[in-house]
């Protein structure tokens, strides 16, 4: 099923709503996270990988769109659904505030091959709370979990308010890791995965890509339970 029926879709307010009522092409759907009485945020839905459902939230095919962006860029999104994306903090927290979605994570070189990491579960809190990260459960893939548990504390991203250029709320003292790397995230002191830098060549996720490797395109998906 496509995009014809629109009053259909007019309803659904996530991309798992609309796979479960026979939307099966990956493509953009109006969705209505804020419920029908507000405006739709315009979402790219991934209806195929691990049974579908999940709304794009992170994206990017090619260098072309800077990721070093202010707060206020951050917490609204910025770049278009289908190609390069931050859906927005706002909407991610929304469409994660019951703390039952699930996060992967993708990495694709320019060799065409992808690796992978699957997060049980993922949420983020409003702007009150810095939009504050929460990982949980259990993290399983090809890429290694860069994440959740690291194996150094001073990595692990879980429990981390998110930072900007503009909003310094990372755990290094005397820096500011958005300012350095370039890019907003939930950083710590300050990361082994940052999937906005420039051009993403900081060591994207570290140790699965190493330091300086460009890679060809990242993704960042949600899906409900």
């Amino acid at each position: 099923m496509g995009l014809s029926s629109t009053a259909f879709i007019l309803f659904r307010t996530d991309c798992k709503d609309l796979r479960e009522n026979g939307y099966t092409t990956s493509g953009v759907y109006p969705i209505y996270p804020y419920g029908i009485d507000l405006s739709p945020i315009n979402a790219y839905c991934e209806m195929t990988t691990m049974g579908g459902g999940w709304a794009v939230i992170q994206k990017r095919v090619d260098g072309s769109l800077d990721f070093y962006k202010n707060w206020e860029a951050y917490k609204i999104g910025f770049g278009t659904p289908e190609q390069n994306v931050w859906i927005g903090n706002d909407v991610i927290h929304q469409l994660t505030k019951g703390n039952n979605s699930s996060l992967y994570v993708s990495i694709t070189f320019w060799n065409g091959t992808s690796l992978y990491e699957l997060y049980e579960n993922f949420a983020i809190s409003d702007e009150t709370e810095k939009y504050k990260l929460f990982l949980a459960g259990t993290a399983e893939g090809t890429l290694g979990d860069s994440m959740l548990n690291t194996g150094d504390p001073t990595r692990d991203l879980s429990g981390m308010y998110f930072s900007t250029p503009d909003r310094d709320n990372d755990r290094l003292s005397g820096g500011s890791c958005a300012a350095h790397f370039k890019g907003g995230w939930w950083f710590n002191k300050c990361y082994r995965a940052f999937l906005n830098g420039p051009a993403y060549i900081y060591w994207p996720w570290y140790p699965a890509v190493e330091y300086g490797t460009s890679v060809r395109g990242t993704l960042m998906m949600i899906r409900r339970h």
